[in-house]
């Protein structure tokens, strides 16, 4: 049996002012925080995106008329003086099929020779672009395998890329000889290359510029530091390169993705030269 003695006081515990103060400060920064990582999220992954897409339209306007105003010319074939390729082509590399570019114009992979039945050319000719003003329009990348179909800005800098996927200044055209970079972010402003790591080799890419539609076959696919600018480098040949963030939401590595270049109007020549 329980015997409850009534003559003992209660206990009770009593918060001074000060204690309370410090509990609801602690509540208020705790909020604060939720707030500003929530409001970070917003941005990062939204309000960029929005950017980023809002860029493309733009940019895909100012391609037309890239392409429209006949920003290109037929000029005569010069192989540059470039190092080999340190990336070896595979030799079981599957022949390119049409079918796995949906959409895609068997004109637009022409010899731009066709267009001009009257002229003769006792040496081979390429058809050229001039490099667009940073900031401007260059071309249209296509990527089944990753998903991807973007305009690509002339350009890396930040605000560059805030448009989408940039072609590296002093890298070769696409297309042309030498070896076309374009890097594009993984996690932010649209993420253009956010499935870039689903590339595989085999998987065919097309850039369509105002010489046509170029299309590169990927021949490997590997991740480096920061610092190896090797794979910026011209070599011999036509090339492609891609880079982006390694890991997703990190910057610590690059995936690189190389293709060469198996279609287009300016194939037939650099490849013969190659």
């Amino acid at each position: 049996m329980t015997v409850v003695r009534e003559d003992l006081p209660a206990i009770r515990i009593k918060r001074g002012p000060e204690t309370t103060s410090i509990i609801r400060g602690i509540a208020r920064i705790g909020l604060a925080i939720g707030l500003l990582v929530a409001g970070f999220i917003v941005y990062q992954f939204g309000v960029t995106s929005l950017l980023a897409h809002r860029g493309q339209t733009e940019l895909r306007s100012q391609l037309d008329i890239r392409i429209e105003t006949g920003a290109s010319e037929l000029v005569v074939y010069e192989p540059l003086e470039l190092a080999q390729s340190p990336i070896a082509v595979p030799f079981d590399l599957p022949a390119f099929d049409p079918a796995s570019l949906p959409g895609l114009d068997p004109v637009s992979l022409e010899s731009p020779v066709a267009d001009f039945p009257g002229e003769e050319f006792g040496e081979p000719v390429i058809v050229f672009e001039s490099v667009p003003v940073a900031g401007r329009a260059l071309g249209r990348i296509v990527i089944p395998a990753a998903g991807v179909d973007w305009a690509v800005v002339e350009g890396v800098t930040r605000e560059n890329l805030k448009s989408g996927a940039g072609h590296m200044p002093e890298t070769a055209l696409p297309g042309q000889q030498g070896n076309a970079v374009i890097s594009g972010h993984r996690s932010t402003y649209g993420a253009p290359f956010l499935h870039l790591h689903r590339v595989t080799i085999g998987d065919v890419i097309s850039v369509e510029t105002a010489t046509g539609t170029h299309v590169y076959q990927v021949v490997d696919t590997f991740v480096v530091e920061p610092h190896d600018t090797w794979v910026t480098d011209q070599w011999d040949g036509a090339w492609l390169t891609l880079t982006t963030c390694e890991p997703v939401l990190s910057a610590s590595q690059r995936l690189v993705v190389v293709a060469t270049l198996v279609a287009g109007p300016n194939a037939g020549t650099i490849l013969a030269g190659t």
